[in-house]
């Protein structure tokens, strides 16, 4: 290794460990607010969604969900990716014409088959998207008559959303803590917590729901709810994404 790269690569780790011990930074207090303004109130709309009874139980059930189709494309994944090795070791050995068109004939029903599971993919990750959309959208519509009573209650002139105020938010100040984070406005308008506890308070509970099935025309959509937990679409762990050479 030349002198320069070697003086390159210390210099490169000395910057990451420099960004590590910045990142590791205690994170600073939360401001000292001045009094609240009365009638003025705050709510963290995709917190009471995902802290909520409801939510949290719409999140398992989604959680199961994403399993489900995990469970689907993880065999046809790996199938394929069996089959691409496979493909790729006949290759070599194919040097006669009949040999290689009979490679060809192999690496192009095999592309099919790529190509038919990478559509399948998609439409399971639509429709988890869809899925999720539409609890979310179930879950709020049955917060409403809870941040109304909490509203009345606290007598809020307005109601500002969490997500529209300046956020401060940075990692843990050690590896596995929870982020830091506060939403600059007096904890005294923030209205979340009690809104929380008005949804659990009615026992109220999400109807039971499925995935979303787009492939068939008018299928049955979600009834319910999601938390502000995003589950992650499902993907399988291995989707070869290129034809075998000689395609």
């Amino acid at each position: 290794m030349k002198k320069s790269s070697l003086t390159l690569l210390v210099s490169v780790m000395a910057l990451a460990g420099a960004t590590a011990a910045v990142a590791q930074t205690a994170a600073p207090t939360p401001p000292t607010f001045g009094a609240a303004v009365a009638g003025q109130c705050v709510l963290d709309e995709q917190t009471a969604m995902g802290t909520s009874n409801m939510g949290k139980a719409a999140s398992d059930r989604l959680q199961q969900l994403k399993a489900a189709v995990d469970s689907e494309l993880q065999p046809e994944a790996t199938s394929l990716e069996t089959e691409y090795k496979t493909l790729q070791a006949e290759q070599k050995t194919a040097t006669t014409p009949a040999a290689k068109q009979a490679f060809d004939q192999k690496a192009a029903a095999w592309s099919d088959k790529r190509d038919q599971f990478q559509q399948k993919a998609q439409l399971r990750q639509q429709e988890m998207q869809t899925t999720q959309q539409q609890v979310l959208a179930a879950i709020f519509q049955k917060m409403i008559p809870s941040i109304n009573a909490v509203v009345t209650q606290k007598q809020c002139a307005t109601v500002m959303s969490a997500d529209s105020l300046l956020h401060y938010e940075a990692p843990g100040a050690t590896a596995g803590a929870e982020p830091s984070s506060f939403v600059y406005a007096n904890p005294a308008s923030n209205i979340t917590s009690d809104v929380v506890a008005k949804m659990n308070a009615t026992g109220e509970t999400l109807p039971a729901f499925d995935r979303a099935h787009l492939d068939q025309r008018g299928g049955a959509a979600p009834s319910a709810g999601a938390p502000a937990p995003r589950p992650a679409a499902a993907k399988p762990a291995a989707k070869p994404a290129a034809k075998p050479a000689g395609q």
